[in-house]
């Protein structure tokens, strides 16, 4: 008889992101799709468009899948009077950072605060790229990595 739970099961919480297995077919939909919104986002930035990322890191994925122009990078401690100096001088302001608690609330910050100064934002290509993910990232630093499990 196993003495105090030795030997038996532990439940495990949380921990990880979830490991997804998908076709090859369904790795070519979604490479495809990370290419069509690289495409879009270009589009978006030779418009007029501000992308803004959390921080380098960021900022070197984003140009290692492809996209063009220099994104500006943010924290919750940064200078908001250069971001909106920016923000008045562009057609909008998407809004690119990650996942996690941190970037939730700096999302929500930027949010409220360009509203409030009637700056266009957007926040439509972040949601594109956390649910292309499907939960594997957090962190735009990591959809190299999730890019070269698609291929």
């Amino acid at each position: 008889m196993p003495k105090n739970g030795v030997n038996e099961p532990k439940l495990v919480r949380g921990g990880g992101h979830k490991s997804y297995k998908w076709s090859k077919k369904e790795n070519m939909l979604k490479l495809e799709k990370l290419r069509e919104l690289i495409i879009s986002l270009n589009n978006e930035i030779e418009n007029g468009a501000l992308v803004v990322v959390e921080g380098p890191k960021d900022a070197i994925a984003l140009k290692e899948i492809g996209l063009l122009g220099e994104p500006y990078l943010y924290s919750h401690n940064s200078d908001h009077i250069e971001l909106f100096k920016l923000a008045f001088k562009s057609s909008k302001v998407i809004i690119l950072v990650d996942n996690d608690r941190e970037g939730r609330y700096i999302c929500k910050k930027l949010v409220t605060e360009l509203g409030a100064k009637g700056i266009k934002y957007d926040i439509w290509y972040r949601k594109q790229f956390y649910k292309i993910g499907k939960g594997m990232i957090s962190h735009l630093e990591e959809i190299s990595s999730l890019i070269r499990k698609f291929e």
